[in-house]
């Protein structure tokens, strides 16, 4: 745990009523503790490069929390590259009847995750070490999933190839992406074949980028939403 939980506590509590979150005890605890074990993993591996409890709480956790308000309760969420678990883990915590499942290569990692959610007691999240890019070939990836989303894991293009397949029909890509953004989509400019609609994998996916900024460091943050059509 935190050295200073209660300073911990206040940090969050803060940060999370700029922006209209609020949690429970039981959610608080648990941010708490997974963020002490995200700072003391930091020294046998390479989890984040953040470590100081303002900074985690504000771009780990609550930014993981920012794609809430598009996931309806009950969903199936797949977080691809999840890396110490962001934004998956958070999401689970804040939603409880969240599906989801975590995917990385890295067994470190992984091991770290399956960890976590033992000591934390989350229920119906899994942590699997897989390449992304083998997904689409997986009977139990394949069209399986309401929400696939990822943070910061690769270019917004190979991001949209990999996870097409994964989502339902009805389903929802989250890309959560910084200030370059816009960047990104003019790459995908020779898929384009309508305004705002663009054809990857065979599938037509609609995009449309939801821009914020975090509450303390006001650093630039984008979602870039993506839904067949």
């Amino acid at each position: 745990m935190l050295n200073n939980f209660l300073q911990w506590q206040d940090v969050i509590i803060h940060i999370s009523n700029d922006i209209g979150f609020a949690f429970e005890n039981e959610a608080m605890y648990k941010f708490s503790a997974y963020a002490s074990e995200l700072i003391e993993l930091k020294k046998k591996i390479n989890l984040t490069a953040i470590t100081e409890p303002g900074e985690v709480a504000e771009k780990h956790i609550i930014d993981s929390l920012i794609p809430a308000k598009y996931i309806p309760e009950n969903s199936s969420l797949l977080d691809l590259g999840t890396g110490g678990g962001f934004p998956g883990v958070p999401l689970k915590i804040f939603m409880p009847t969240l599906s989801v499942t975590l995917v990385d290569s890295v067994r470190k990692k992984v091991n770290f995750l399956k960890y976590v959610i033992g000591m934390l007691k989350l229920e119906n999240i899994t942590a699997h070490q897989l390449r992304v890019e083998n997904l689409a070939d997986h009977p139990d990836f394949t069209g399986r999933f309401d929400v696939v989303i990822s943070r910061a894991f690769t270019a917004l293009e190979r991001f949209l190839q990999m996870a097409a397949p994964l989502v339902k029909s009805d389903g929802v890509i989250i890309a959560m992406k910084g200030r370059e953004v816009d960047k990104e989509i003019m790459v995908l400019k020779n898929c384009q074949i309508e305004p705002d609609v663009y054809k990857i994998n065979n599938c037509r996916l609609k995009l449309r980028v939801e821009k914020y900024r975090l509450p303390v460091s006001r650093d630039e943050r984008s979602l870039v939403l993506a839904r067949q059509i």
